[in-house]
C-alpha cells in the first residue's frame, strides 16, 4: 500500500473539507508513492517525537497537531518548524496531520473524550454542516442493475446519518440512437433503440464526486451513460465540535474532577464554579483542546458542568455566573484520548488491503505542563 493510498482511505471518513476554515492539515512531506508498512501516531510532530519515529524505522508519523498552524516559506534547519521538517525529510519520514477535520469528525476527539468519561452522547456542541451534498442520478439496464448498485454504493456514496448504502430506484424506459462513431453495449448504429432501464439516485458528498463519477463510468455498461448531478440546500450535520451530553447518574463536580485526574492522560486538573462536593452534575459538555470560543454554545445548551483541556479565566468567570462549573484537564490530555481511535481506523485500513500494518502510538510524548505541587508534597 501507498501512503497516498493509506491517506486517500482515510479522508473518505474524515476528508480535509472537515477543516476549520484555513486550518493546515494534511501532507506535510515525503513521497506519497512509497509504500506504507508502519505507522506511528502522536498528538504532537516535536522534536522527541520524529526522533522516535526515525529511530523505530517507521514510514508515516500521523499526527493529530500539524507541524505549524501558519504557512512557513522555507525549510530551514535551524529553525523551530524547519529543522524538524528537515529532519524528517533527511530520514525519508512522512508527516501526516488531521486536525480540524479530526475534531469535527463523528469519531473524533470530543467524541473520544466524552466515551472515556462516560458521558452518554445527546448532540454536538457546536454541529456544523461538513460540506456541500449532492444527489446523483443514474440510468442503468435492468440486466446489471443489481450489480452496478452494490459495487456502486461501496465505494461510499449513500451515507445518511448513521445509515450507508442508501439509494431509490425505480423502472422506465430509457431511448436512443447510436451514429456513426459509437460503440454502443445495446443496439445498433442508426437505429433507435427502446431499453429497460432504472433510474438510480443516491447522495454524494462534495469530496467524493469525482471519484462517484469516476465509478459510475468505469461499472456502467453504456459507453456514454446518462448522469445528472443536483446540489442540495439541506446539507447534513454528521459533526461538530465538542459533545453534549448526559452522565447514567448524578455525581458531584469533584466525582468528575476525579474521573478526568484517573483516565485521562494528564498531570493537571482543575476546576471552577460549582461547589466541588454539594453540587449535581448530570448534563455535560466536553470539548478536547481549546473551549473559549464555545463559551456561548456551552451556556445555551444549559448544562451543569463543561470539561475541556484550556479555559481562560474570563470564560471560566463567564460560565460561572451562569451556573455552569467548569474543569480544565489539560490539552494533552483531552486530545490524546483519540489516538486509539486512530490506531483502529488504521489497523481496519491495512486489514482492507489485506495486510498486516504496524500501528503504534508514540511514547515519547507527554503533557507539556506538570505539577509542580506534586513533587512538593512528595518531598515534604
Amino acid at each position: 500500500m501507498k501512503i497516498s493510498e493509506l491517506i486517500g482511505e482515510f479522508e473518505k471518513i474524515c476528508p480535509q473539507q472537515w477543516r476549520w476554515r484555513n486550518d493546515k492539515v494534511g501532507l506535510f512531506c515525503g513521497d506519497p508513492d512509497r509504500a506504507v508498512e508502519k505507522v506511528l501516531l502522536a498528538l504532537d510532530p516535536t522534536d522527541e517525537v520524529i526522533e522516535e519515529a526515525i529511530e523505530g524505522k517507521y514510514d508515516l508519523l500521523f499526527t493529530h497537531h500539524p507541524l505549524s498552524r501558519s504557512d512557513f516559506p522555507s525549510v530551514n534547519a535551524r529553525d523551530y518548524i524547519g529543522g524538524r521538517l528537515y529532519k524528517a525529510i533527511q530520514n525519508n519520514l512522512a508527516i501526516y496531520s488531521a486536525h480540524t477535520n479530526l475534531d469535527f469528525a463523528p469519531f473524533g476527539v470530543s467524541v473520544a473524550l466524552a466515551e472515556i468519561l462516560g458521558v452518554k452522547f445527546e448532540r454536538y456542541l457546536h454541529p456544523h454542516s461538513s460540506e456541500k451534498l449532492y444527489k446523483i442520478v443514474v440510468f442503468v439496464p435492468r440486466e446489471n442493475f443489481e450489480l452496478f448498485r452494490r459495487q456502486f454504493l461501496d465505494i461510499g456514496v449513500g451515507h445518511i446519518g448513521n445509515y450507508s448504502h442508501t439509494s431509490f430506484s425505480v423502472a422506465g424506459e430509457g431511448t436512443f440512437m447510436p451514429h456513426e462513431g459509437a460503440n454502443p453495449y445495446i443496439g445498433t448504429v442508426g437505429k433507435l433503440e427502446k431499453v429497460e432501464e432504472y433510474r438510480l439516485e443516491t447522495i454524494v458528498p462534495e469530496h467524493l464526486l469525482g471519484e462517484a463519477l469516476a465509478a459510475i463510468r468505469e461499472l456502467h455498461p453504456y459507453e456514454e451513460p446518462a448522469i445528472d448531478i443536483y446540489p442540495l440546500q439541506n446539507n447534513e450535520i454528521n459533526g461538530g465540535f465538542g459533545v453534549v451530553g448526559t452522565l447514567d447518574r448524578i455525581i458531584t463536580l469533584e466525582d468528575l474532577a476525579r474521573a478526568c485526574a484517573e483516565k485521562l492522560p494528564t498531570d493537571e486538573v482543575k476546576v471552577a464554579g460549582n461547589a466541588l462536593k454539594s453540587g449535581a452534575v448530570r448534563k455535560v459538555a466536553v470539548l478536547g483542546g481549546t473551549g473559549d470560543s464555545f463559551v456561548k454554545d456551552v451556556i445555551a445548551a444549559g448544562v451543569d458542568a463543561f470539561v475541556a483541556g484550556e479555559l481562560s479565566h474570563h470564560s471560566a468567570l463567564e460560565l460561572k455566573s451562569h451556573g455552569v462549573a467548569s474543569i480544565v484537564a489539560g490539552h494533552f490530555g483531552t486530545e490524546w484520548v483519540v489516538l486509539p481511535n486512530l490506531k483502529k481506523i488504521i489497523l481496519d485500513i491495512f486489514e482492507k488491503y489485506q495486510l498486516h500494518g504496524k500501528v503504534d502510538i508514540a511514547r515519547s510524548e507527554g503533557p507539556v505542563f506538570r505539577s509542580i505541587f506534586k513533587e512538593i508534597y512528595k518531598k515534604e
